[in-house]
């Protein structure tokens, strides 16, 4: 990991720099604010979730924004389809589809992007000398 200010970091690994610092501190925020207006719920933790999940792909993994395209997608629309009526029930199956569905496709999302390569993510190397090996 290498701290780096306000460059865009192009070497492989992971990546973490003032943006990334202020990402989280927004989300946090975020989730905060939501947790107030929304008290009783568990919605405070959607802005968690796809925040956590938009470092895992940028930061951690970078998987690329094609493959981000795809897991947040169907996360907009059942996001959509779902909360809008901020029932209990809807809110219960929104988070039975992240969590059983939408949760194994980010994953495979990654495992892919690791699989395919060129992988420029948190341990590249390993994924590397395994891709390597499998050829």
């Amino acid at each position: 990991m290498r701290w780096i200010t306000f460059k865009l970091q192009r070497s492989p690994g992971f990546r973490f720099n003032l943006y990334d610092a202020g990402y989280i501190v927004m989300i946090a925020g975020i989730a905060l604010l939501t947790e107030r207006w929304t008290s009783g719920t568990t919605l405070w933790a959607v802005p968690l979730h796809v925040g956590f999940t938009f470092f895992l792909f940028c930061n951690v993994f970078r998987i690329g924004n094609l493959l981000e395209a795809l897991w947040y997608l169907p996360f907009a629309a059942v996001a959509i389809t779902t909360l809008s009526t901020l029932s209990n029930l809807d809110l219960y199956r929104f988070w039975m589809i992240v969590l059983l569905v939408l949760e194994p496709w980010k994953w495979i999302l990654i495992a892919y992007r690791i699989w395919r390569g060129p992988y420029v993510g948190a341990g590249y190397a390993l994924a590397d000398r395994w891709r390597n090996r499998q050829s």
